[in-house]
């Protein structure tokens, strides 16, 4: 017999989140978790310097996903919720090497300099645009031209993808991304009745309808910084928490499954939950299945830094009044964006100050990764400097590097994915969870971490 009913490899937040609805759900089960790093939480993490507190991966989430705004209440975090103030509704992209502001609405969208009258003459075409081929995993990119337009595609989907997914939308997956799209498309021949059809039902309802992209949501934090989602689940379950335990492999028992670890132990189980990335996974489970190894390791990943930087308020002399912004890839800049962290969430400088937090990288930048910390600050201050028009160094400085940022649901994603799920079909035993197959963000990781628990008995 296996020691263990269900081992969870990894203590990001997928990991965590299964852990949680197996014992709340299923308390009988013995569950353990296996953490390779000394810390839980995986790329979310907030350290608290000198009056600033800086993120080091995500630094919210939507509050669209009832789950998750179930799981903070049942942590006991609910009265920790901090939704980001007005200022978000104020978002920026650079064109032109200037900021212009991104239209919240029809009437603004006319008004705007970000798109040229042309682009938005053929944006209004949208509902005559031609229909996509059938049988393909069509790009973001050509869907955003073959309906809206080269101009819209070029400064509107691809600097949202990059932000998003740190990807480029030529290659990343219409149907892997953004399927509510897709799926307007195909139900209601064009996005623009398919937006006021939707409106209208939510209307009748009460409710406030989202966009083509998915449903609305406000971005929530906790009071102070994101890890306190991660500090409670420590608090909470350190019974069944182990970490600096690297997992080697994993291969079958007679009744289950062997989990061996770098440092010679094991553990058996009946089942397994990877919570891990899925390059890891892919490299544990290669004895199990070598299709399901090779299709695992065929989903990429984009390098990501995050450059959080400190500023006093009369060296910025642009406004910070609002969420801030991204840069398409025609401006020819290093950065992706940047979010006003300060202008957003309360406690993040100190008074008087105001806090950038800058990504660098991406699908379509692999070697920022090669980049010294010197280098990477460098193009950051250069390209902030112009852009915010700030004056003078800045007075604190918090890097993140992430070699392996953030998975890539490129064309073919969903073929993988049929591999995948085919041959854990087959081994029985074996479960996935993460943002490396049905959604990058928080709201998906938890989602698919509650989906897992639920097939274990």
């Amino acid at each position: 017999m296996p020691e263990n009913d269900v081992i969870i490899i990894g203590g990001g937040i997928s990991g965590l989140a299964a852990l949680h609805y197996l014992r709340r759900d299923k308390p009988s089960l013995k569950v353990k978790l296996f953490e390779a790093e000394p810390r839980l939480g995986g790329t979310i993490g907030t350290d608290r310097i000198d009056g600033y507190s800086f993120d080091s991966g995500p630094n919210g989430f939507l509050d669209r996903e009832p789950l998750t705004l179930q799981l903070c209440d049942e942590l006991g975090l609910k009265e920790q919720l901090e939704r980001a103030n007005e200022s978000v509704n104020n978002r920026y992209i650079l064109k032109g090497g200037r900021l212009r502001s991104v239209p919240m609405s029809p009437p603004k969208f006319l008004m705007a300099d970000i798109i040229s009258w042309p682009g938005k003459m053929r944006i209004a075409m949208e509902p005559f645009s031609k229909k996509r081929p059938d049988g393909i995993d069509e790009s973001i990119y050509d869907f955003a031209c073959r309906r809206i337009g080269r101009e819209a595609a070029d400064y509107l989907v691809q600097p949202m993808v990059s932000g998003v997914y740190g990807g480029v939308a030529q290659k990343m997956s219409l149907q892997s991304c953004f399927p509510i799209m897709r799926e307007m498309e195909d139900e209601y021949g064009s996005l623009f009745k398919a937006m006021i059809a939707k409106a209208k039902a939510a209307k009748a309802k009460g409710k406030k309808s989202g966009g083509p992209s998915g449903p609305g949501g406000w971005l929530t934090s906790f009071k102070g910084g994101l890890d306190k989602i991660v500090v409670r689940f420590q608090e909470m379950y350190a019974p069944f928490i182990s970490t600096g335990k690297n997992a080697e492999s994993i291969t079958r028992a007679n009744d289950g499954f062997v989990v061996a670890f770098k440092d010679g132990s094991s553990e058996t189980a009946r089942n397994v939950i990877m919570a891990t990335p899925s390059y890891e996974t892919a490299r544990m489970t290669a004895r199990l299945s070598s299709e399901l190894s090779q299709a695992l390791g065929a989903i990429p990943y984009a390098p990501i830094a995050v450059v959080c930087a400190g500023y006093r308020t009369d060296q910025v002399k642009a406004s910070v009044d609002g969420f801030g912004f991204l840069v398409p890839k025609k401006e020819n800049r290093k950065i992706l964006g940047s979010i006003w962290t300060s202008s957003i969430f309360a406690e993040r400088a100190p008074q008087g100050m105001v806090q950038f937090r800058t990504m660098v990288g991406g699908d379509g930048f692999h070697e920022s990764i090669d980049l010294t910390d010197e280098e990477l600050l460098t193009a950051v201050k250069q390209d902030m400097g112009e852009i915010m028009h700030i004056e003078g160094e800045p007075h604190m400085v918090k890097m993140y590097r992430w070699k392996y940022g953030i998975p890539q649901y490129r064309v073919g994603h969903r073929k993988l994915l049929e591999t995948i799920e085919r041959e854990l079909a087959s081994i029985g035993g074996i479960h996935i969870a993460g943002n490396a197959y049905y959604g990058i963000g928080l709201n998906d990781c938890v989602k698919q971490s509650h989906k897992v628990a639920g097939l274990i008995s």
